[in-house]
C-alpha cells in the first residue's frame, strides 16, 4: 500500500475522531457555537491534521480489535482452516505476484478499514453530540431523540457495511489466490 494512501486513510478516520473529541471538550466546557466556528489559519490546520492522523491510528487499532472475532469467523468460513495459507500470507503472495490483483485487494481492505473505524466514530460522535447537547441545550428532547436514532441507524448501517466489506475481502483473497495458482499450473504444465 502506498504511504500516501495509508496516510489519507488514517486522516479520514482521524477526522471523525477529532469531531467526537471536539464535541466532548465542548460538552465539558459548555462551548456554544453561536457565531459559527472559529477560523483556522494554516499552521493550526497542519497541527490539527497531525492530531487527526494520530487519532486515526488509535481508532483504527481499537476498531481492528473490536472486529477481530468477526474477521476471524469470516476468514475461517471463506478460506477454511487448512489448505490455504493465513490471510496475511495470501495477501502478500498476491501483492507480489500481481500488481492489478494486489491493487484491488488493497483498495477493498482500505474501504473495510475506513468503514470499520467509522462504526466507532459514528457511535462516539452520536454520544458526544448528545452529551454536548445536554450541556448547552441546542436541541429539544424530540430533536435529540431523532439525532440519536439517526446515529444508531448510521452505526448499524456502517457495521453491516464493514462486515460485508470484510466478507468481500476474504472472497477476493481466495479468488485471486486460486486464479494465480491455476495460472501458474497452466504455465508450468
Amino acid at each position: 500500500m502506498a504511504t500516501t494512501q495509508l496516510f489519507a486513510e488514517l486522516l479520514v478516520i482521524g477526522i471523525g475522531a477529532a469531531i467526537w473529541l471536539a464535541l466532548l471538550v465542548g460538552a465539558v466546557f459548555g462551548y456554544r457555537v453561536e457565531a459559527g466556528l472559529p477560523t483556522i489559519d494554516t499552521p493550526a490546520l497542519v497541527a490539527l491534521a497531525g492530531v487527526a492522523y494520530v487519532l486515526g491510528i488509535v481508532v483504527d487499532r481499537l476498531a481492528r480489535k473490536a472486529f477481530e472475532s468477526v474477521e476471524l469467523r469470516l476468514s475461517r468460513s471463506i478460506l477454511g482452516t487448512g489448505g490455504l495459507p493465513a490471510p496475511h500470507v495470501l495477501e502478500r503472495e498476491i501483492l507480489a505476484a500481481s500488481e492489478i490483483l494486489g491493487s484491488q485487494i488493497q483498495y477493498n481492505r482500505s474501504r473495510f478499514r475506513i468503514c470499520r473505524a467509522w462504526v466507532f466514530n459514528a457511535a462516539f460522535i452520536t454520544l458526544a453530540f448528545i452529551a454536548w447537547n445536554l450541556r448547552v441545550r441546542v436541541m429539544g428532547v424530540w430533536q435529540g431523540c431523532v439525532f440519536a436514532a439517526i446515529g444508531v441507524l448510521l452505526c448499524t448501517s456502517l457495521a453491516w457495511a464493514a462486515r460485508t466489506l470484510a466478507r468481500d475481502h476474504y472472497n477476493n483473497l481466495k479468488e485471486s489466490y486460486d486464479f494465480l495458482r491455476s495460472r501458474q499450473s497452466m504455465q508450468s504444465g
